[in-house]
């Protein structure tokens, strides 16, 4: 019996999601090598020897400006205790 997996495409807004969706995708490659290759004799040689399409972007542009905000607002804090 031939398997034709789906393509996956995962859309995170929290840093919390974007953990869970490359936590699940490790998962998901884990299971797929226990079925090619039951044991754990060779799975290092056999993971670096499969191959498999990953594209990940990763915007951190709103996670940038929140640190940026929380720095702003530390340093004007300083400045007003000084």
């Amino acid at each position: 019996m031939l398997f034709n997996p789906p393509n996956y495409a995962w859309a995170a807004t929290t840093v919390r999601e974007a953990q869970e969706f490359l936590d699940a995708a490790g998962k998901m490659l884990d299971a797929h090598m226990a079925s090619l290759a039951p044991g754990s004799q060779g799975v290092m040689q056999r993971e670096r020897e499969t191959p498999v399409e990953m594209t990940l972007t990763l915007h951190r542009g709103p996670l940038v400006e929140r640190i940026n905000d929380k720095r702003t607002v530390e340093a004007l804090a300083e400045d007003f205790e000084a």
